[in-house]
């Protein structure tokens, strides 16, 4: 279990507010109406993504490198990070 974790994530982007994939990572969807929460909803949503995981037993994918990642164009990229210590308190 590593202390940190980074993967890319897809933010497509409608009129009626932020849907956000993790190619890496299926399953983790969250959504959000305004950027500001659609980073801050990202990172809480992988961060329990990669909790579960880890309380399963399951291996975590490598993440696909940033520049490998193709996207549509109503979509953007991010690189959303999380710090898991923090996440394993609260929900341990």
């Amino acid at each position: 279990m590593k202390d940190r974790y980074a993967y890319v994530a897809l933010f497509d982007i409608a009129d009626d507010g932020i849907s956000i994939s993790f190619p890496d990572l299926p399953g983790c969807l969250p959504c959000a109406d305004t950027l500001e929460e659609a980073i801050e909803n990202a990172r809480e949503a992988l961060g329990l993504h990669i909790w579960g995981l880890e309380k399963d037993g399951e291996e975590l994918p490598a993440p696909t490198p940033f520049d490998q990642v193709k996207c549509d164009r109503n979509q953007a990229v991010a690189v959303i990070d999380v710090f898991m210590p923090t996440f394993r308190d609260k929900l341990n």
